[in-house]
């Protein structure tokens, strides 16, 4: 009983690590997806493309024309890893819900951090609290489904491992039955055959018996 409820349990980890990781992994893909269409358009990009330009002695219009076609495929690259990632998540999950507020807090949160390394953003105590609250209630929300599921298996444990045991025990019947009429009518004597056979066999004789007579 231990050793399958610690495999289930090993089981069940295995498969939260699995979605959470694929849904936060689609968040942080997500995040990249907006960070590329925001350098697609921005003036930064068109600033830094003049200074490379510059560096390697080409046309500025070649050049910006070059890095942003680049972060626009980087756009639709980063767009479908995305969904790719989230619908893997999706099937992997017990709940749409769970995936999709995993994979909004990852998506802020990544998002939040690229803001600020690429673009110096501020981002203020207001954001940091919401963000904080989305995924204190993934926590809570993941915590309840998994209570729930605990609860379930536990209740339907014992009635399922009883007509499992009451299975097996007439089929083991069914076949040792089989096997003693078999051993009967190749030949072999009663007394080879169990105990809880030996009424049928010495029935099935005399009824022989009285054939043969008439």
């Amino acid at each position: 009983m231990t050793t399958f409820f610690s495999f289930d349990r090993r089981e069940t980890s295995i498969t939260v690590t699995r979605w959470v990781t694929l849904a936060i992994a689609s968040g942080a893909f997500a995040a990249l997806n907006g960070l590329f269409a925001k350098l697609t358009t921005t003036e930064a990009t068109g600033s830094a493309a003049i200074k490379i330009a510059h560096a390697l002695h080409l046309p500025d219009g070649m050049v910006e024309a070059i890095v942003r076609a680049i972060c626009f495929g980087l756009n639709l690259l980063s767009n479908f890893i995305m969904w790719a990632l989230f619908t893997r998540a999706l099937t992997a999950a017990p709940s749409t819900t769970k995936v999709s507020i995993t994979n909004t807090s990852a998506n802020f949160l990544v998002t939040a951090i690229l803001g600020m390394i690429v673009f110096n953003e501020r981002v203020g105590g207001l954001w940091w609290l919401g963000a904080g609250m989305m995924g204190a209630g993934c926590i809570v929300v993941g915590m309840r489904d998994e209570n729930k599921k605990s609860i379930s298996s536990n209740a339907q444990g014992g009635p399922d491992e009883g007509v499992l045991d009451n299975e097996e025990e007439g089929e083991r019947e069914r076949e040792e039955e089989e096997e003693a009429i078999s051993l009967h009518e190749e030949g072999f004597d009663v007394a080879d055959i169990q105990e809880p056979y030996r009424d049928e066999v010495a029935q099935s004789d005399h009824s022989a018996g009285a054939n043969h007579s008439k």
